[in-house]
């Protein structure tokens, strides 16, 4: 195991290694073609001596390259196993590190030399990246592969295998699956993976199996089905709280509760999301709004025009949605479908290949421009910049009946980015979000509020979930 552990740090290390390398020779380059190469709208070459008398900012450049591409998600897995499907967020991570070692330069005020060669430098260090990380895929794709159990035979494990069968970057074999022993069959088979045993026989199957990873799926138990239960009637605000086994300690909060020397877990809080906490969350998200829109505004003109130019129907696209405390509202966003898209089908949740959505809206989905519109949301009190998103009239619904648990997420004003959408996909189950918006709901604080803003930066210049 640590061997194991050893050559997969190794080879993360190549990588990095490789990336470094990169900007230096982009950097190098850049000023070799600016000595040899009379760029238009330049005067003469640069001369020889000037490399020398440059005060070059190694250090501050090299850093800016591996903190570029941490933040931009290309030190993930599947970004790695998969680069050209990552190249955008190669060019953009490119391009930003040539604007921070332009702030460099600039504030320090030391530029001995043409701004084109930044210019240059973000080009070839661009091309040069995305070189690098097709050539080493193969070196990142030979390291050890994790050998993975299942315990549970319901809808989750379910889509846990299909996770794991559907993402190969994961680096995951699932081996087999174990279910409960019951007095019951036990089925072959689940999700054409083998079932191997029941849950008793779990530690020998780990040693038989040479197990590196045990993947629990919960069942849905009595607790599961009150808390729903109590979720749903606004009058009953009773704070829940549990006495935690051992195993409820381990997977539970840090802000845990004591009844004298008991410890508890709170479950369900009676305190509402107001106070003092919600009266900064809302300067915060006034303020943010204020500033987006008068920076944003030449590009929302854009977007708004390009929209007019490429389809017919109105520009923004005004829709019902649920929002704290099962209010509705009604929520704007930029038009990235058809007009009459749902004409003939009604309320449709939005799915993978969309026919729905037009060419220029799926490029808005992607960069999340689309919903920039909802800023008048946020200034209006509909919405905030973080939360569980709003779901249509219909949806919710459907799921209050379908998904436990689903009204605790109205207890808090919806946003218009949040926990699930920066850890899951615009395509994910609804139960699987649902799970993301509790975890949200249940930890809030200002920290997670800009966390979480960081990550949908992040997801906007990747495009990542599209």
């Amino acid at each position: 195991m640590h061997r194991r552990d050893a050559a997969s740090r190794l080879r993360w290390g190549i990588l990095a290694a490789g990336d470094l390398l990169a900007c230096l020779l982009a950097y190098l380059f850049a000023f070799v073609l600016r000595m040899l190469v009379p760029f238009p709208w330049t005067q003469g070459y640069l001369p020889y001596i000037r490399f020398g008398e440059v005060q070059h900012h190694w250090v501050e450049m090299l850093a800016a390259q591996l903190l570029v591409l941490y933040f931009l998600g290309l030190y993930e897995t599947r970004a790695v196993m998969h680069p050209r499907h990552h190249l955008g967020a190669v060019v953009a991570a490119a391009m930003l590190q040539a604007l921070l070692l332009v702030a460099v330069y600039f504030f320090r005020q030391d530029l001995l030399f043409p701004r084109s060669i930044l210019v240059v430098l973000a080009v070839l260090n661009g091309a040069l990246l995305f070189g690098w990380r097709v050539g080493c895929r193969r070196m990142m794709r030979r390291w050890p592969r994790r050998r993975v159990l299942v315990v549970g035979s319901n809808v989750a494990a379910t889509e846990v295998l299909q996770t794991i069968r559907g993402h190969g970057w994961l680096g995951l074999d699932v081996v087999g699956t174990v279910v409960d022993g019951g007095n019951g069959a036990r089925p072959p088979t689940l999700a054409d993976v083998p079932v191997v045993g029941t849950r008793d026989e779990l530690p020998l199957l780990l040693e038989r199996h040479q197990v590196d990873e045990v993947i629990i799926a919960s069942d849905t138990g009595w607790q599961d089905e009150l808390l729903d239960e109590l979720a749903r009637r606004a009058a009953s605000r009773a704070r829940i709280s549990v006495v935690p086994s051992p195993f409820e300690i381990l997977i539970g909060r840090r802000e845990t509760l004591r009844l004298h020397d008991i410890p508890l877990i709170e479950v369900l809080d009676d305190t509402p999301a107001d106070g003092a906490g919600a009266l900064v969350k809302r300067i915060v998200d006034v303020t943010l709004a204020v500033v987006l829109v008068a920076v944003a505004a030449p590009v929302l003109l854009a977007v708004a025009a390009a929209i007019g130019l490429t389809s017919t129907g109105p520009v923004i696209y005004r829709q019902t949605r649920v929002g704290k405390d099962g209010r509705a509202f009604v929520m704007y966003k930029f038009r990235t479908m058809h007009a009459e898209a749902e004409r003939a089908t009604g309320p449709v949740l939005a799915r993978r290949h969309d026919p729905r959505v037009t060419a220029l809206g799926r490029l808005l989905r992607g960069t999340r421009l689309d919903e920039f519109p909802q800023l008048w949301n946020v200034l209006r009190g509909d919405m905030s910049f973080v939360g569980p998103r709003p779901e249509r009239p219909e949806f919710v619904e459907r799921f209050e009946r379908e998904v436990r648990g689903y009204a605790s997420r109205l207890r808090v004003r919806p946003g218009l980015t949040g926990y699930a959408q920066v850890n899951g996909e615009y395509h994910t189950s609804a139960p699987t979000k649902l799970k993301y918006d509790l975890a949200y709901i249940h930890n809030r604080s200002l920290w997670l509020d800009f966390r979480i803003l960081s990550e949908t930066v992040k997801v906007m210049l990747t495009r990542r979930g599209v």
